[in-house]
């Protein structure tokens, strides 16, 4: 049988949980079955450097909104019988010139943040809200990663026979492939937090209370446009001292291995990648029960390496009474904390046997 073509599509090769997964996905999908397109918004961003795939169709746009004839001309010359997709603005403008043009493909949406909190915090947000609670029960299928977002996405109106759980992929031996542990010297607690500087991910509302915890120092990686506005927190809270920006780092692995927690004090996610890293490094993490879709790593939240708060104040609080790991002179990797997670293989095979599904429905 000739393989269905299908395009992957992504605005760019940023380093988000969102474009690791699609790329991930991309390069370990079943090529007997499909003949995968990565579809790109523009080549920017350093993950393009990992990418291995030859089937790239780059629309050199600076903002999706300009791609969008440039889109729907690969589509009619390709003809792709499958379109991913894993924005939702996205997915919303593919079901709108689905139904305009009569389009016969089948659009898949890989949800990456639980759509209520999400979307309510987007740009244009009441639009958006709107056209997406008009246009996605239309979906052919969703794919969600937690029970969670799967009874939200019912919740608002997409039958649940449309809709798959596959739990984002990890790969223990990618992330552990590192010789050496890297931690801040000195005695007392050491966090790091890796992720964009957004609003989203919280760390404005952590920083104020660090003063409180005595010789605590925070390794802050990644880049945002909230920066400016996080060292104006520092410096009104002197805590300069106690702080670490590193920027983009390429292999964030050491630096997490070497903590005693890594710390996510996020607003809202859908199932943060950076916490199954941290796991697979055997460091345990600190976090918010407003991240949902993390109760499905029960096992992890039932041994303690999984700490979910309700407020930011109480995690001061455990920190005040807790102390350095016992090798924090020369940390090694400890072992995996993970019980249970898809490989990328595993992963890539779950998300090819839900889209074959729907193919042959």
């Amino acid at each position: 049988m000739k393989p269905f073509t299908i395009f992957v599509l992504l605005p760019s090769f940023a380093t988000g949980g969102a474009e690791k997964v699609t790329l991930s996905l991309v390069q370990n999908l079943n090529h007997n079955i499909f003949n995968c397109y990565l579809v790109i918004q523009n080549s920017d961003g350093p993950l393009k450097n990992n990418f291995r795939s030859k089937n790239i169709i780059n629309l050199n746009s600076s903002r999706f909104r300009y791609s969008l004839f440039g889109l729907i001309k690969k589509i009619y010359k390709k003809k792709p019988k499958v379109i991913f997709s894993t924005f939702p603005h996205i997915t919303i403008f593919l079901l709108l010139i689905k139904k305009i043009l009569f389009l016969d493909i089948i659009l898949i949406a890989r949800e990456p943040n639980m759509p209520s909190v999400s979307l309510a915090n987007s740009p244009y947000s009441f639009i958006i809200r709107n056209l997406y609670n008009i246009f996605m029960p239309s979906i052919d299928g969703v794919i969600a990663s937690s029970l969670v977002m799967k009874n939200e996405l019912v919740e608002k109106g997409i039958s649940k026979n449309k809709i798959s759980i596959i739990s984002n992929p990890i790969s223990i031996e990618e992330v552990r492939n590192f010789k050496k542990t890297i931690r801040h010297k000195g005695n007392g607690v050491r966090l790091v937090y890796v992720g964009r500087l957004v609003y989203q991910k919280g760390l404005d509302r952590l920083l104020p209370f660090i003063k409180h915890v005595p010789n605590l120092h925070l390794i802050i990686i990644g880049e945002g446009k909230e920066k400016k506005h996080l060292k104006k927190i520092i410096k009104e809270n002197n805590i300069a001292n106690n702080i670490e920006f590193l920027g983009q780092v390429d292999m964030p692995y050491p630096y997490i291995a070497g903590a005693d927690y890594l710390v996510l004090p996020s607003r809202w996610e859908g199932f943060p990648n950076v916490v199954l890293e941290s796991l697979a490094l055997g460091t345990p993490v600190i976090t918010m029960k407003e991240i949902v879709g993390l109760q499905d790593l029960k096992s992890n939240i039932q041994d303690k390496s999984l700490i979910l708060f309700e407020e930011v104040e109480e995690i001061v609080n455990f920190l005040l009474n807790t102390e350095s790991r016992k090798d924090f002179l020369k940390p090694i990797i400890r072992p995996v904390l993970l019980k249970d997670y898809n490989t990328p293989v595993s992963y890539s095979k779950n998300v090819s046997n839900f889209i074959s599904k729907i193919i042959n429905e």
